[in-house]
């Protein structure tokens, strides 16, 4: 293993991790319609309500996984660029910030940090507000 395959790996993992980003976003704003159309709607009946709301829990799930992916993806490559920086030659300075900036070989963990789950908090507000409240 070299460091160039250590940062081609990250690479191809923030790759795909961005474009399920942008298909999270386009269900996000899904969930925005649908529960603005049931709030509209006087008539919507339970079972609406109810798979409406899996359906915006669903996608916060997906939301909080692929953010975990993104941040196990650079962690693990923080540790890869730790083992070679140990067991070769030395790594670039680049590798060297990647190490100091992240949490080489930290656990895989869907708990958000701060920023990222107070924003999915605050979708989940305004979409379930809009399903469950009447107008």
């Amino acid at each position: 293993m070299t460091e160039m395959d250590v940062w081609n790996f990250m690479v191809s993992v923030r790759e795909a991790t961005g474009i399920n980003s942008i298909g999270i976003i386009l269900m996000i704003g899904l969930g925005f319609g649908i529960s603005t159309a049931i709030y509209n709607n006087a008539d919507a009946n339970l079972v609406a309500k109810i798979a409406a709301t899996v359906f915006v829990l669903c996608v916060a799930m997906g939301f909080l996984f692929n953010g975990a992916v993104a941040e196990w993806n650079i962690n693990q490559a923080a540790a890869g660029l730790v083992w070679l920086s140990e067991n070769t030659e030395g790594i670039s300075p680049g590798g060297q910030l990647i190490i100091e900036a992240n949490d080489p070989g930290a656990p895989f963990s869907m708990v958000p940090s701060l920023f990222p789950g107070l924003f999915i908090l605050s979708v989940l507000v305004m979409q379930l507000g809009g399903i469950w409240t009447k107008k």
